[in-house]
This record gives structure tokens, sequence and C-alpha cells, in this order.
């Protein structure tokens, strides 16, 4: 069953103008602009999807759901390299999360999602989610899993781009819950409050058990800081600790940073293959931050690029997100 996403008629062409005939073809958005994307949301400024191509090809196609979700300050703009360079996406239907970034919260944008995600209607569903749109993503399996819907829930995979698993600013966090504190997140936009390290949203994100037919893949960037990885400060010393961990099981401790960030491969579904090869070192020898790194290179790969422009190809690589994703999907 198709959903009827309520896009006024008027909204959806001038948008679907944006687009050529094939996505692997498309170019940049250079026409989109904020005031578009404002046109896009529900009248209370919900979030909602947008088919990436004429409403008449979608009936013709049998191809899964695709569903594209940018960062903060991001649009479809963002994908437009992604779609050029992975031909193995115009198998999907393809669709564009459109969301208020800013003064609409996380967890409000995530239940937009996972309401939309269930209008779809069908069996099996991907989201690519760059940056911020990761943790959403995430939020809206959260909120899937919690509404107990049982064999009517879809099997959903998540591949998140260089998303911020450490959380956004920490500055403050000491405070956590204090006057002062409780003051200056009432004039923090919804969304930025929600990135804090220690907001109530990043609390909640990593604590909800979810069902088999969920799975969430992360991978990042190999430069820039808006998303840190295991390579960078503050995360760097974390290899050395989840080799403590296996090797003399320490318990893991560390900064917000780290636990957040440890929370997240911790229950990505890299994670189990992660620590089957961590087990076999042990059973033969000292587990060493050395092999810890190996591994989360293997498993959490870093592609060539910073935080936007690993979206894009990268001839002169050996492999690059769309070659990559070419493989996967």
């Amino acid at each position: 069953m198709r959903t009827n996403l309520s896009v006024p008629l008027s909204v959806l062409v001038s948008t679907l103008s944006l687009f050529q005939t094939s996505p692997a073809q498309a170019q940049e958005f250079t026409t989109f602009t904020p005031k578009d994307e404002r046109k896009l949301l529900g009248p209370r400024y919900e979030g909602r999807l947008v088919p990436l191509a004429h409403t008449a090809q979608f009936a013709d196609s049998d191809g899964d759901p695709l569903i594209f979700i940018h960062g903060r300050k991001g649009s479809i703009k963002n994908f437009s390299q992604l779609l050029a360079n992975t031909p193995k996406l115009v198998d999907y239907q393809m669709y564009y999360f459109a969301y208020d970034d800013l003064h609409r919260s996380l967890k409000r944008s995530a239940q937009d999602l996972a309401k939309s995600i269930m209008k779809l209607d069908q069996p099996r569903i991907t989201l690519i989610a760059h940056s911020m749109g990761g943790l959403i993503a995430r939020e809206a399996l959260n909120y899937l899993a919690k509404a107990n819907l049982g064999e009517n829930l879809p099997e959903i995979r998540v591949i998140s781009i260089d998303s911020p698993w450490q959380g956004g600013t920490s500055v403050g966090c000491d405070r956590k819950g204090t006057n002062l504190d409780n003051m200056v997140e009432v004039f923090l936009p919804a969304a930025l409050t929600d990135m804090r390290s220690c907001s109530d949203f990043f609390q909640g994100l990593f604590a909800v058990s979810w069902p088999q037919n969920f799975k969430m893949e992360l991978y990042f960037a190999q430069h820039g800081t808006q998303a840190l990885d295991h390579s960078e400060a503050p995360l760097n010393k974390l290899p050395e600790k989840i080799a403590n961990l296996f090797a003399k099981s320490t318990p893991m401790t560390g900064s917000l940073y780290e636990m957040n960030f440890w929370n997240a491969i911790s229950t990505a579904s890299q994670y189990p293959a992660f620590v089957v090869e961590l087990s076999a070192i042990h059973e033969r020898s000292k587990i060493t931050a050395r092999d810890v790194k190996r591994l989360l290179e293997k498993y959490y790969p870093r592609f060539p690029g910073d935080h936007a422009s690993v979206l894009s190809a990268h001839p002169g690589a050996d492999r690059d997100l769309p070659k990559y994703l070419q493989e996967i999907l």
C-alpha cells in the first residue's frame, strides 16, 4: 500500500524539478533553499517524507523504500553527489525526510520519522542518515521498539554516516540540572538542547532494546571534527580502554564523549563480529590497543573526505562511500 504523503502538489512539483530524471545523474541542488525546506514541513512544522521522483514513477517501482536524512543545517543538497555516484540507488523507492533541524527537538523529529516509516506500510526499509540525521534515525527506532507493534514492525536498516555519537558540546554538563543550567536550556533552540552530550535525549538514546529486525551500521569520515571517531581526541584513548575491557575485564568508564561513543559502537550491528574477532585474538595472546584500532577500522570504517565530502566520490581512493554503498545495498 502506498501512503498519501499529503504534500501540497505545488510544493512537490517545484521541489521535484530540482532532480534529474535519474538520481544517478543528479546535479548539485543549488536552487534548494531553507525556504524550500520549510514548505515541505507539516502545518505544525512536523517532519515529513517527500518522494524523490515523480509520483507516477513510483507506481511502477517495486523496490524497497530508502529514506535520506540530512544533518544539522543540511538539506537534500548534501546527498547530491551520493545520488550521482551510486547507481544502485535507482533500485529503491527513494524518499527524503524534511524536518526542522533547529527549532524542533530531535525526539519530536524522530517521532515524526517513526510515524512516517509506519505509514509507508512496507516490509523492508533502508535509511541513509548523515550527521545529526543518524541520531534522529536511532531515536525513531527506539520509538518504534517501545511502541510494541510486534509483527507489524518492518525490517529496518540504518546506515549512519559520520554521526556525532559523542554528542555536541559538554560545556556546562557538570552543572546539569541546576537552576542556572535549566535557564540556559530554556533559551537554546530545541535541537541544540538535545545535542548536548549530557542531555536527556542522549541519556536515553542507547537505553532501548531493539527487535532483531532493526539494524544500525556506523561509518565515519577520515577528516573533520564535527563527528568524532576512535582516532581523534578526546576519543583516542578508547582503543586502550576496550583492550583492557576484554583482556582484564576492566569496566568501561570515561568522559561523556567516550561513554556516548562507546554506547553507540557497542549497540551497532557491526559489534558482534567485532567481539568475535577480538575474542579470537584473546585466546591466542594479549589484546592490545593496536589490535583494537585495527578492528575498529575494519568494522567501523572511515571513508575519504571530511564531514561533508565523505558523501562524494573520491576517484583516487581504493574505496569511498559511494563505492561501498554500491557493494552493500
